[in-house]
């Protein structure tokens, strides 16, 4: 009871205090990420979309001279907002002042103050056509390097016996990795990377150096090409159903937000050691055709044992004997193609994407995989489209796989009035349907086995407020993991956020799951289908006190599994953000305390972390958590950034974690020191 109350009453005294200072830029991406990741529990790789920010922090988007291609790399419009957008600035001429923002339909203040960073008002004019000595002219580079650790020890680096070299970690116990990265405006982008996990051996019998290197080149509007790329890179075309690489939020905060954007190929520059090509790919644009052909070769992970595998290994780590030797083990070839035509009023396009394995993928079949992907050939192909009409916007795309098993998705976009925004969004996914690369909408991670209908709704009711709410209705016609018969469920959402002032913004939510699954009960040890039923809700207030900022989170949830007792956990955090002006210094600081009595009732909330890594990472049992950041430039373009995290457990375990991550006692400690040097 004394963390409840002393957090309690800290939270009623600052509460109470303002600020007259807008947030910085740093904060700003910060709440692009909260609203990202707070449906994901803890997962989603966000290096591209940090790049893409910190890009237009250095390089705002001339909204007189703009495109929707390049507004949709910013990922905080909807496609109608874009719309409106650039038909006001069609209409008007161009802006004279950011203050017009307000005037455009649909935008609203909460999506102004997120844009801010990122955009500027400047002379309309042609794009720049540019040189080579104009590449080195605005060219920037930039180094950064990366070192973790955990200070307890995990059983995997323990001596355990005469066999330990077989039941250990080869490598040490701390992550490294060197970056560098060289832009010139939108233009030119090259890039290295060199990474090790905590565990993987740096220099000894097992490995020489690095366990992952990646690089990439792109060059953008070259002649008639608008994108060329070379090395490892990514592709994302129509609504994910064929071919989507890249991180899509689902189920977020922004509600109406649902449709992928088809950003086309891209440079990839994040660690992700599975999620990519490696090859070489180019669009050509011809008036409003796109055409695009990419072509991969990778040497993938997986357990060939018997001259065929059951799964590819996704994680990258390379830790223990049996590890490496399920390292690089698969030859995968893609070939891939997109041609897209779009005008004003509309977009069709079609994609196609096949794969080649030098060794079959064979599963160890069981009722709910029956119908997933074998063989060493995989088909897929796909036409998307977009069109609108009046205030109605419709998108979608079908596709079709080597069985002839179809997927679908489509969607529908109505904003009556300039406060209220609407979406409906249907998708029906074969049991049979199964594609590599798939990464559409949807309940479940995978592509596969799914009807659903969602509904989502924004309005403005008054001025400073915003209502944000859907509902989802789910099935999935076929068994599954984890149920073994036809299942179904339902999700809803509501939000009410409220910015009373410049530099004080809060809201509540409400969230309420229900989906069947497997239940096992000790009487009979046999599973059934029953329901699972999560509700939680959650009250945040961020403001500003001169120079320094809070944040105030309390979440409460509930568990019920039918024919069993219900379980409530509770959260609390206290966000601590001090900024100073006279040199480039900032402290962060967070304390955070849980209760959460089953797995079921489990938190993830957003934390702060040093470049280009995002963590939320899962609170559940008893105890608390704290952590601090620290970020100092130590001359111009150098900066150094550090964070200590640890979670302590009051619930009386007496281990943290499993298998070879096991830690003996009921504390966690971790550490990141992050170097960056641009010039």
């Amino acid at each position: 009871m004394k963390h409840y109350l002393f957090l309690l009453i800290f939270l009623s005294v600052w509460s109470t205090l303002f600020a007259q200072r807008e947030l910085a830029k740093d904060r700003v991406i910060e709440k692009i990420y909260e609203q990202l990741m707070e449906t994901t529990e803890g997962e989603g790789d966000f290096s591209t979309l940090y790049d893409d920010l910190s890009f237009f922090v250095e390089n705002p988007i001339n909204l007189n001279n703009t495109t929707k291609e390049e507004l949709e790399k910013l990922r905080l419009l909807s496609d109608i907002q874009i719309e409106n957008l650039l038909y006001y600035i069609y209409v008007n001429g161009k802006m004279e002042t950011i203050y017009e923002l307000q005037l455009i339909e649909a935008m609203d203040v909460f999506t102004i103050e997120l844009l801010l960073p990122f955009i500027k008002i400047g002379a309309a004019g042609k794009s720049e056509h540019y040189q080579f000595k104009d590449i080195l002219k605005y060219g920037k580079h930039k180094f950064l390097a990366r070192f973790d650790g955990t200070f307890e020890q995990k059983q995997g680096y323990l001596q355990t016996g005469k066999d330990s070299e077989t039941q250990q970690y080869i490598g040490d116990p701390f992550y490294t990795s060197l970056k560098y990265r060289f832009q010139s405006k939108d233009w030119v982008s090259l890039g290295l990377t060199a990474e090790k996990d905590a565990g993987e051996q740096f220099w000894g019998a097992y490995n020489k150096g690095y366990d992952f290197y990646s690089g990439f080149l792109q060059i953008n509007d070259l002649w008639k090409f608008k994108t060329i790329v070379a090395g490892d890179f990514r592709a994302n075309f129509g609504q994910g159903l064929v071919l989507y690489n890249e991180f899509r939020s689902g189920k977020s905060t922004s509600v109406v937000n649902v449709t992928a954007q088809s950003s086309g190929l891209k440079k990839f520059s994040s660690t992700d050691e599975f999620n990519f090509f490696r090859g070489i790919g180019a669009t050509a644009r011809f008036k409003g055709f796109d055409i695009t052909a990419f072509y991969s070769y990778r040497k993938m992970d997986g357990d060939t044992t018997g001259g065929s595998f059951s799964s590819f290994k996704t994680d990258g780590l390379h830790r223990t004997i049996g590890e490496m030797e399920r390292k690089r083990t698969i030859d995968r070839q893609v070939l891939g193609f997109n041609a897209s035509y779009r005008h004003p009023k509309f977009k069709i396009g079609f994609t196609s994407v096949g794969s080649w394995l030098n060794i079959p993928l064979s599963l160890d079949i069981k009722p709910y995989n029956q119908f997933y992907f074998q063989g060493d050939k995989q088909f897929a192909a796909s036409l998307d489209y977009y069109f609108q009409l009046q205030k109605f916007r419709f998108c979608g795309e079908t596709a079709i796989n080597e069985k002839g098993a179809i997927a679908t998705l489509n969607s529908v976009f109505y904003s009556p009035v300039s406060i209220l925004n609407l979406v409906i969004l249907q998708r029906y996914f074969s049991p049979k349907y199964d594609a590599f690369f798939a990464n559409a909408f949807s309940e479940n991670s995978k592509t596969n086995n799914e009807n659903g209908i969602y509904v989502g709704m924004e309005i403005e009711p008054f001025r400073l407020w915003k209502i944000s709410a859907f509902a989802d209705v789910f099935q999935f016609p076929w068994l599954q993991f984890g149920a073994n018969q036809p299942s179904t469920g339902y999700e809803t959402f509501l939000q009410i956020d409220y910015k009373p002032q410049r530099n004080i913004e809060m809201f509540g939510r409400f969230r309420h799951k229900s989906k069947e699954a497997n239940i096992s009960t000790m009487e009979t040890k046999m599973a059934y289908i029953d329901k699972i039923e999560k509700t939680s809700f959650r009250y945040q207030i961020a403001y500003q006190v001169g120079k320094i900022g809070f944040k105030n989170i309390i979440e409460i949830n509930g568990a019920d599994n039918e024919g069993t007792l219900p379980t409530y956990g509770f959260l609390i955090v206290q966000d601590i953000i001090y900024q100073l002006n006279s040199i480039d210094m900032t402290f962060n600081l967070r304390y955070e305390f849980f209760d959460a009595q089953n797995y079921n009732n489990r938190f993830y909330v957003y934390e702060r972390d040093v470049p280009y890594v995002s963590s939320s990472p899962v609170l559940y049992g008893k105890g608390c958590r704290y952590y601090f950041n620290y970020k100092y430039g130590i001359i111009d373009g150098l900066a150094m950034y550090l964070r200590l995290a640890e979670t302590i457990y009051t619930d009386d375990r007496e281990t943290i974690g499993s298998g070879l991550e096991t830690i003996q006692g009921h504390v966690k400690t971790d550490f990141r020191i992050h170097l960056q040097y641009q010039f």
